[in-house]
Parts: structure tokens; C-alpha cells; sequence
């Protein structure tokens, strides 16, 4: 099914609803929050972030310097703006959270030789280490998120969630 054509249906399927079509528990008709992936997702997601948040800051490290290090890591440096969308921070807080990693000496900036407008940024070495630092903290929280799904369940959702991200992607990036 098109994505148009699954909006078509989904503006034709809701069209005036209103609370009275509600059921207890229901947020729309014959969907409860509890099968609304999106919000399930959400869930998900804040409570790595808020149990990462807290399990980093007892190495010194912040979450946004984390996912910077992470994305710099899979990739041996990115451009600002591959940062934006891959570490899902915008664009004035990732530029501060930069300022502030270059400070500290876990990055290094070099405008493009190409493209003066383009700003790549790398990993020194001080950023490995911190790297090296927090990984473990992380790897321990995604085990503890994903232990109870077998090898097969794990394939299954990282292949849907995948599917979900290609279906919503915005920018161009992978």
C-alpha cells in the first residue's frame, strides 16, 4: 500500500469520530495507547534516555556528548548536519554541545576544503577515550532494554522499527 493511499484511508476511516465513539481506555476508536506503536516507542525511548542520562553522569558524561561520540565512532567523523539528524539534536544545541566537546578537547572542527559552508567534525583522542568510557554504560542499558526478546524477536523489531524509520525519514541521511 502507497503512503498516500494509507492516508486516504486513514483520513476517509476517522472522519468524524468523537468521544463518543470511545471506549474506556481507548484514544481512538479500537486503538488503545497500549497499540499505539508510536507512543509505546516513545515510551521506550525516554526511559533509555532518562536511565543513560543518569548512569553517564557518573563518568562525567553528558547524554548529547554521548551520542555525538557514538555517531563520530560508527562513522570517523560527520558534518554538522549529518550530526543534527543521526544524533536527533537540533541544530542550536548540537552547535553548543560541539563549542563546548571542542573546549574540552573531545572533538575537533575543519571547515571542508570543498565547501567552505561545510564543518566536519572528528574525534580526537581524548574523545576515544571518553568514548571507550561511556559504551559500556550504554551496551549494559540496550542489554538490559532487549534481554527478554530472543535473537529472532530482536530481528524481527529492528527489522520493523527499520521499515517505521524509512517510512517517516525526513532528511537524506540513512
Amino acid at each position: 500500500m502507497s503512503r498516500r493511499h494509507a492516508e486516504r484511508q486513514v483520513d476517509e476511516e476517522w472522519a468524524g469520530f468523537g468521544p463518543d465513539s470511545l471506549k474506556p481506555g481507548e484514544m481512538a476508536p479500537g486503538l488503545g495507547l497500549d497499540g499505539f506503536i508510536p507512543y509505546l516507542l516513545n515510551r521506550i525511548v525516554n526511559r533509555l534516555n532518562t536511565d543513560l542520562t543518569s548512569e553517564l553522569k557518573t563518568v562525567g558524561v553528558p547524554l548529547p556528548f554521548y551520542r555525538v561520540l557514538a555517531v563520530l565512532a560508527a562513522g570517523r567523523g560527520a558534518t554538522v548536519n549529518e550530526l543534527s539528524v543521526y544524533t536527533i539534536i537540533g541544530q542550536s544545541t548540537l552547535s553548543k554541545a560541539l563549542d563546548l566537546m571542542a573546549a574540552a578537547g573531545l572533538v575537533k572542527r575543519e571547515t571542508s576544503e570543498e565547501d567552505a559552508r561545510v564543518v566536519n567534525i572528528s574525534m580526537t583522542e581524548k574523545g576515544w577515550e571518553t568514548y571507550r568510557l561511556a559504551l559500556p554504560i550504554a551496551l549494559r542499558q540496550y542489554e538490559r532494554a532487549v534481554a527478554d526478546l530472543y535473537q529472532t524477536g530482536r530481528k524481527g523489531l529492528l527489522r520493523g522499527v527499520r521499515q517505521m524509520l524509512d517510512t517517516v525519514r525526513a532528511s537524506d541521511f540513512p
